[in-house]
Order: structure tokens, then C-alpha cells, then sequence
């Protein structure tokens, strides 16, 4: 808020961007299910290939293990009778049912060529049936599925229990022929498994994981344009994944947002309304101030007891308006540091301080003398002198408040290169509501006549050095508030200022 104005509205949480349809500027391909869908069809698509390379190469050794068998018969009744002769006719008409070029046989090294046809080519390839390996299988496949048509196959296998040995010669055009109907029945069914499963895997990727995502991704959207609308936070579904955890996190998340929104606004709201009354209520409080000026010269007793209350009355207020417009409109500078000696520092500070009822406060510098510290004189003594201030108000609403008993404390250390200041008073203490929203604006007062920016001043102050305000809770009784604020390693040896010499 100290960096909008305290006529400010509160912080959007949109980027200036319009934010309502940029779903829609997701191009097409780069959405979530467009590409889950093309990456599960490009999984089955692989796992499809994976499983067609094998089993075409597991057809066509079939293929060959049918037509080598085919011939078998014929071969045992020819290889029986060595005397009978096949006439060319009845060979072509062997040749045709076997669907090969030439059968033989060999038995102890002879030869018996049983039926050849006269289109019998060169022979390109010889395979030997029982040493057929699946690696030899699967190229001979591929290669015959797009190269082949033209070649020679020779056939070659035992006979079971027998010492014969079956030579059949094919083309390797009808295998091919073979293979390509075997392709193409392979790729109708594969598209037809691919399209089931994807859309089946898809589905069930999509309800269980894209669906939730997508809304809450529109959720985001649309409590980044309406953040104080309640229905604008995310429900969680019942589930109990990961996914399930997130929506209630989020949800979670959004609630402490929108009650932080509202609090902002609420604050904002109360800056602007505060800031158009500014100028009225100064000059209201200045007549009140000249008017009470005259009232304590009156000689009436009656008058000269209550213009004193009056006065401090006009001066709190005028106090608290004037620290509501400055911590609205005022950016703190970066600290101007420095080596400081922090007794002196302190003792000017206590000297200078006159707030009403401070005579009745013991006020106790403890700071070693020769205790420096790397810190902006003038934040530093605004953050002390806060905390003075409010440690005398607390002491001071005591009902059995006496000086005997209201005693603040000042005093200082360092561990190693980080001063620390303690001040510590006798008062009250600080209510458990006051230490929830300590350095809150507005909330942390811990004072019935306070605005509750004064700790938030110091706070702000002693961040900007790189340190840390804390409350030490006392068992004892009254407030202890501790300042760390570590050196700045680039100030080198500087000499702190109004250093003493012995």
C-alpha cells in the first residue's frame, strides 16, 4: 500500500492483459488434448509397427514351411518307385498343384529332379527350412515385401523319418502377392484397433488427468479477472490423488486471496476516504488548536483543567491524521548508511523526546559507549523513537501506572557483524490480537488511541537495512523488541560519526 498512494486502488492481480479469453489464443496444436491425442496415436502407430515386422515375417515363413510341405507327398510316392517316370504333362500338372517350378529330391548324395518346369530362371536364393533363423526371417520379409517379385526361391528340407532331403523351387511372386494382402489386412485391422484404443485411452486420460487440469486453468482465469467474487473459487472434486490434493490447495490458496483482495480494498477505500477529508479536517483542527491556545491562558480553574486534556486530545489527532496521509503517500528512501556511535545516537534521542507523560517514565540507555552500528541516523531514529512511544502509551493507560514502575529500557549488542538493539519496557505487554496482526497497518495497534502504523513504519524501516524487527515474548511481563541489522561490507573502515576519544 505504501508504494500505491492512499488513494489507490488495491493491487490488481490481473497483468493489464485481457485475460477472460486467452484460452482461446492457445493456437489448435498447442493445446493439451490435441497433443495427448496425437501422441497416444503416434504410440499405437509404433507399437502397430513393432508388432507388423514380426508377425510378416512370421507369414512368410509359413508361406514357404506350406509350400515346401505341399510337396511332400508327391516326393515320398515318387522317391518309393524310382522306375516311374512323370510324362512333361503330368509334371506341369504336379508343378501347378504344388504352385512351384521344380521338385527334387536327394538321397545319399543323388539327385532326382521329380517334375521342372521349362520357365525355370537361375535360382536367386537357397533357404534351408530347418536353419531359417527369425533374424533372417524378418529381412528376407522386408526385402521380398518391397523388392521382390522377380526372384527364385529354393526350398530346402528333410523329409520326417526319412533320409531324404526335399528341394522345391518357387517364384517369390506369388509370396509377395501374399505378403501385400497379408499388409493390407493387417493395416485395416491395426487402424481399427488404434482408433478404439486411442479414443479408449484418451478418454480415460483426459477425465482422469486434461479435464481437471483445463479447469483449473479456467478457474485461474477467472479469479484472476474476479477475485472478490466467492463463486469464482475453485471447488475441489472428491478425489483423493495428486491432482485432487492441488484443487484443494488451490482452493485454499484462492480463499486467503480474496479475504487478503478485501482487505486491501478495504484499506484502499479507507485511504481514499481519508485523503478527501484531509483537507477539511487540517483546517478544523487548526482552529480547534488556536482556540485551545487562548484556553489555556483563562483563568478560570475549571478551564485551566480541562484545556490540558483538550489540548493532548487535539494533538493525537492531528497526530493520527498526519501519520494516516504520510504512510499512504510517502515512498521511504533507500537508507543513506553510515557508522553510527548507538549510545550517542540514543542519549540525543532520549534527551529530544517529549511525548505527554513521558516524566513519568524512566527512561535507562544501556548501549555500551563505543557500540557502533552501519545505519541511516535518521530511519534509526525513527524506529526508536516509535517504539519508545508506544512503550510509554502502553505504561502510561496502566490504571495503577507510577514511575516506580514504568521503566524503558535501551540497551545494545553486536554477534559478530550484526548490531542489536533491545528495547524493553515495564507495561502491559501486548495482547494476543495485537501480536497476530503486529506490523499490519491498521491492525497491530497496541494502543486504544492508535493507528497501528508505527510498527509497521519500523518494520519497513528495518527491512530496508537488511534487518529484522522480532517480538521476544517475556514471561515477566512487558513488550521486548529486538533489532538486527547487519553491517554493510562495502563501508570498508569508515570512522562512525561523533566517535569519542579517550
Amino acid at each position: 500500500m505504501a508504494n500505491e498512494g492512499i488513494t489507490g486502488e488495491p493491487a490488481p492481480i490481473t497483468t493489464g492483459m485481457s485475460l477472460d479469453r486467452e484460452h482461446e489464443k492457445i493456437p489448435f496444436y498447442r493445446r493439451m488434448r490435441v497433443r495427448l491425442l496425437l501422441l497416444i496415436t503416434l504410440s499405437v502407430f509404433i507399437t502397430e509397427i513393432m508388432v507388423f515386422m514380426p508377425s510378416i515375417a512370421s507369414m512368410q515363413e509359413s508361406w514357404l514351411e506350406d509350400h515346401h510341405q505341399s510337396a511332400k507327398a508327391i516326393s515320398m510316392i515318387l522317391a518309393s518307385s524310382p522306375e516311374i517316370t512323370l510324362s512333361p504333362n503330368l509334371q506341369k500338372n504336379v508343378l501347378t498343384a504344388t504352385d512351384a517350378l521344380a521338385i527334387s529330391i536327394i538321397r545319399n548324395d543323388e539327385r532326382m529332379n521329380l517334375a521342372t518346369s521349362p520357365d525355370l530362371k537361375k535360382v536367386n536364393e537357397t533357404i534351408d527350412l530347418p536353419d531359417y533363423s527369425e533374424t533372417k526371417a524378418l529381412l528376407d520379409s522386408l526385402t521380398t515385401l518391397y523388392f521382390g517379385g522377380s526372384n527364385i526361391l529354393l526350398l530346402r528340407g528333410p523329409i520326417e523319418g526319412t533320409d531324404i532331403t526335399l528341394e522345391v523351387t518357387v517364384a517369390d511372386r506369388k509370396l509377395r502377392q501374399a505378403m501385400i494382402d497379408f499388409s493390407w489386412h493387417f493395416v485395416v485391422i491395426s487402424l481399427t484397433i488404434a482408433i478404439v484404443a486411442a479414443t479408449t485411452i484418451y478418454l480415460i486420460v483426459h477425465e482422469l488427468l486434461v479435464r481437471p487440469l483445463q479447469n483449473i486453468y479456467t478457474n485461474m482465469l477467472d479469479f484472476v479477472i474476479e477475485p472478490h467474487n466467492p463463486s469464482k473459487i475453485l471447488v475441489p472434486e472428491p478425489r483423493r490423488d495428486e491432482l485432487g490434493m492441488t484443487q484443494k490447495r488451490i482452493s485454499v490458496i484462492e480463499s486467503e486471496l480474496q479475504k487478503s483482495y478485501a482487505h486491501q480494498k478495504h484499506l484502499a477505500n479507507l485511504g481514499l476516504a481519508v485523503s478527501k477529508i484531509n483537507h477539511d479536517m487540517r483546517n478544523i483542527l487548526a482552529s480547534a488548536q488556536l482556540m485551545s491556545d487562548h484556553l489555556a491562558d483563562a483563568k478560570d480553574p475549571m478551564v485551566k483543567k480541562i484545556a490540558p486534556k483538550l489540548i493532548r486530545a487535539i494533538d493525537r489527532a492531528v497526530t493520527y491524521s498526519q501519520t494516516v496521509i504520510t504512510y499512504g503517500r510517502t515512498q521511504e528512501e533507500a537508507p543513506k548508511r553510515k557508522k553510527l556511535l548507538l549510545h550517542d545516537l540514543v542519549a540525543d534521542l532520549l534527551e529530544s523526546l517529549t511525548l505527554p507523560g513521558s516524566d513519568q517514565v524512566e527512561f535507562v540507555n544501556e548501549v555500551p559507549f563505543d557500540m557502533t552500528i552501519d545505519a541511516d541516523e535518521e530511519q534509526l531514529h525513527r524506529v526508536i523513537t516509535n517504539l519508545c512511544r508506544n512503550a510509554v502509551q502502553a505504561m502510561l493507560e496502566r490504571e495503577d501506572s507510577t514511575k516506580l514502575q514504568n521503566k524503558l529500557t535501551i540497551s545494545g549488542h553486536r554477534i559478530d557483524n550484526v548490531a542489536v538493539i533491545d528495547v524493553v519496557d515495564t507495561g502491559p505487554g501486548l495482547p494476543a490480537k495485537a501480536k497476530e496482526h503486529l506490523f499490519s497497518p491498521f491492525q497491530g495497534s497496541t494502543s486504544r488511541n492508535g493507528s497501528g502504523l508505527g510498527l509497521t513504519i519500523c518494520e519497513e524501516l528495518v527491512n530496508a537495512h537488511g534487518g529484522k524487527i522480532t517480538l521476544i515474548d517475556e514471561e515477566r511481563g512487558g513488550a521486548h523488541f529486538e533489532i538486527r541489522i547487519p553491517d554493510l561490507p562495502s563501508h570498508g573502515e569508515d570512522q562512525p560519526k561523533n566517535e569519542k576519544t579517550a
